[in-house]
């Protein structure tokens, strides 16, 4: 195998690893998140004082415990993000702001969401505390953690946008994973509502805030996955293409530039 060939299978090898690190992502989270620390379904917001400071003095261990693999599990999704923006290159080609803007945003992920997770830590750091301090630090955690949706709102709007504008026969991704991203995009939006309401669909808890982004958005992960993996797979006839030798007693002779008239 040449050194090309090589590098074409350790360059798929790393972009394939790159989207499993999505699923690993929302793995990781689901079960520090949800599973651990046991956030999932969420506390009502007009919970009463005394029972958010009981429910962290009674969890303080594995609430910390669920917020350190859910912190880790978030980094997973910046290599997922990088691996939509190598296929988003193919589409834009030499000039790619789609691209950069794709991967920029989806790097903030993480940044957005650790302050939110350091709050539930923060709760559960001195669960002895007043009450009235507890259920200020659930406030904190809680509504940007639900509400603070725009950066991942912008990315699935970049990526709708470029998918949609590639106009070759064989697309890098689905039309209809571009129609997607954009849908999801707006089901994410009435989250950020959320510091308006303590009770019903519009509170932190509620169908529209919570359950509809929530589904919206793991969705998202498990169908750009699969279609990605996809996209990666284009890639090999033509790599396969570039590492294989050319005969020269065969090749092709190379057209003459326009205007120039070849003589014989």
């Amino acid at each position: 195998m040449s050194w090309k060939a090589k590098i074409c299978v350790l360059n798929t090898w790393s972009q394939r690893a790159c989207v499993w690190s999505g699923a690993l992502f929302a793995s990781l989270f689901f079960l520090g998140f949800g599973l651990i620390a046991g956030y999932i379904p969420p506390p009502a917001p007009a919970r009463p004082a005394a029972d958010v400071a009981s429910f962290y003095r009674d969890n303080a261990n594995v609430i910390r415990t669920g917020m350190i693999l859910s912190m880790y599990a978030l980094v997973f999704f910046v290599p997922f993000t990088a691996s939509i923006s190598v296929q988003l290159k193919r589409i834009e080609g030499e000039h790619t702001p789609l691209t950069y803007a794709q991967l920029g945003i989806g790097c903030t992920l993480p940044v957005a969401f650790f302050p939110a997770l350091y709050y539930f830590q923060v709760a559960a750091y001195r669960p002895d505390r007043a009450q009235e301090a507890i259920q200020t630090l659930n406030d904190m955690g809680w509504l940007p953690f639900t509400g603070i949706i725009y950066a991942i709102f912008v990315q699935n709007l970049v990526i709708g946008v470029a998918v949609l504008a590639d106009q070759r026969t064989q697309p890098v991704y689905p039309r209809w994973y571009g129609y997607f991203c954009l849908w999801t995009a707006l089901l994410y939006c009435p989250a950020s509502l959320d510091v308006f309401f303590k009770e019903g669909p519009l509170a932190w808890n509620g169908l529209f805030s919570w359950w509809l982004s929530l589904v919206a958005f793991f969705a998202w992960i498990v169908v750009t996955v699969v279609v990605t993996l996809r996209a990666i797979g284009t890639q090999l006839p033509d790599h396969g293409a570039e590492a294989r030798p050319v005969d020269s007693a065969n090749a092709p002779t190379a057209l003459p530039p326009l205007g120039i008239r070849r003589t014989t």
